[in-house]
């Protein structure tokens, strides 16, 4: 048993790293290690990810995030106990560790366990009046944007993390992409079709489902482009046990001014032109069964007012931070922006 590539980091090296190094390996944890190659405990991506929500800068030492359990499991352990392991920490993988050395990984698909299928909805039906006229004739969607069009990549990628029951939210020219898709076999997926015949908004589709979800329920809209593994989202929603979980991007805005920090009327201090960052709403989430359950059939209703009734519910919404590469194409400046990305010989 030899260490899987994309496996280790070192102690000292930074976080963001250890997530590119968790990207290259597909496995959602990176083993971290001594000076002399000595496992010192584990990081997961929902670690990175929740310590970026708490401001955590992606230069940050590994160690510095390094949990007081380190997922590992010894040579020769019962399928039973490492089962337990990963569904208890919501994670795929656990390293295999003797002596301090690490052997492998051993695999929750290995061990019998498994998580609920999870089913993805892509969001499809707008008519992308920003984007005319390049829109007049097909949907947004169909925008070729580096190698392939934006709803062939986000099949591709859905396909890639394990997630082949798909749904798509049709309106606007449905038959174009029920022509250019068909069944989504060409892109490893099972494509079924969900036709408004009014527009519903982001959350008003999920009530065209044709019976109630098994397990999570992935969310997207059509026009986004990212490098963002789908899988690591649905385990942050398992790790973080949320009725529903809102995917986020940073967005910065420049201030031209000098912002005064103010306690009534006296002025404390005052700071010249800052950036602002804000955490946004990235068109991506996940949803509990339940969740699906609370929107209203066939009626116009968008995700902010679905996320308004789970709190009502008294239930948890999580934030998930996009560290990735993200765009969202809905003005011609943003899609530039992409062309432009892709054209620098970027892939995602």
């Amino acid at each position: 048993m030899s260490p899987p590539m994309g496996l280790t980091v070192r102690h000292d090296d930074q976080v963001g790293d250890a997530l590119a190094q968790m990207q290259l390996g597909g496995n959602g944890i990176a083993v971290v290690t001594d000076d002399q190659g000595r496992v010192v405990g584990t990081v997961s991506d929902g670690d990175i990810r929740r310590a970026a929500l708490a401001g955590m800068d992606m230069a940050t030492p590994v160690a510095d995030i390094v949990g007081d359990e380190p997922v590992v499991v010894a040579p020769g352990a019962p399928d039973d106990e490492v089962r337990r392991l990963l569904e208890r920490c919501h994670l795929p993988a656990a390293a295999v560790v003797d002596d301090g050395r690490l052997l492998g990984l051993r695999h929750l698909s290995d061990v019998g366990g498994e998580h609920p299928s999870t089913i993805a909805v892509i969001l499809a039906g707008g008519r992308g009046q920003r984007l005319r006229p390049l829109t007049d004739k097909v949907p947004k969607p169909f925008l070729t944007v580096g190698r392939t069009t934006i709803i062939e990549r986000l099949l591709e990628q859905l396909s890639s993390a394990g997630i082949t029951d798909v749904y798509l939210a049709v309106n606007y020219k449905a038959e174009v992409f029920e022509q250019r898709l068909g069944d989504g076999q060409g892109y490893g997926v099972n494509l079924t079709y969900l036709r408004e015949h009014k527009r519903l908004d982001t959350a008003g589709p999920l009530s065209l489902l044709p019976e109630r979800p098994q397990g999570p329920v992935l969310v997207m809209n059509a026009d986004q482009v990212t490098a963002l593994n789908f899988s690591r989202l649905v385990d942050f929603h398992h790790q973080q046990a949320a009725a529903m979980t809102v995917g986020a991007f940073v967005h910065e805005v420049a201030i031209p001014y000098g912002v005064l920090r103010l306690d009534g009327g006296s002025v404390l201090g005052i700071d010249e032109k800052p950036t602002l960052r804000h955490q946004c709403n990235a068109g991506i989430y996940a949803l509990e069964p339940d969740v699906v359950e609370l929107v209203p059939r066939n009626t116009f209703f968008g995700m902010p007012s679905l996320a308004e009734a789970v709190l009502l519910a008294g239930n948890q919404v999580a934030a998930f931070p996009i560290l990735e590469k993200f765009i969202d194409i809905g003005t011609p400046e943003e899609l530039e922006a992409a062309l432009l990305y892709f054209a620098t010989g970027e892939e995602m």
